[in-house]
């Protein structure tokens, strides 16, 4: 955890698993207003879940979730640490990132990937790209499948 990319990517994989977590669980929580922002945050996720790969303005996720869009920036706030743009922005990145790893470099481009995840401006997604996850989406896109940077190598005694 020497790089502080590294970190940022571990700790969005971390929101991810919460928003599962709220997800699958649905426990009472104590008090009323707990329980309605967990439902909130429960129905963003299936929102999100449903629309993978849209677009979506804040107003018009709002109008989906049934909440002000107060409500939600406050209910991101308490259960994820960001807002909900961050958080939208965060969650194009790690599909932009997987949709890298998983393409053909002969015939896959950054800029078709790119676009695909939502990302309008190149530049703009190679930037934000690089300090999430501390390397260029050309970079990522060239790697074999499943060999990360640092990572070990585990071989079977099958």
């Amino acid at each position: 955890m020497a790089h502080p990319e590294v970190a940022r990517a571990l700790e969005q994989d971390i929101i991810h698993a919460l928003m599962t977590c709220l997800q699958a669980t649905r426990s009472r929580c104590p008090g009323r207003a707990k329980q309605r922002r967990q439902r909130v945050m429960i129905r963003f996720e299936e929102v999100l879940a449903e629309r993978v790969g849209q677009p979506l303005l804040l107003a018009e996720l709002c109008e989906l979730i049934g909440v002000t869009e107060r409500t939600l920036r406050s209910c991101c706030t308490e259960f994820l640490g960001v807002s909900p743009s961050r958080y939208l922005l965060l969650r194009r990145l790690k599909q932009a990132r997987l949709a890298l790893r998983e393409a053909d470099p002969a015939t896959a481009s950054v800029a078709e990937i790119g676009r695909s995840c939502g990302f309008i401006r190149l530049r703009r997604f190679i930037g934000m790209y690089q300090t999430v996850f501390g390397e260029t989406p050309s970079s990522t896109l060239r790697r074999l499948s499943g060999s990360e940077p640092g990572a070990a190598k585990f071989v079977s005694s099958e």
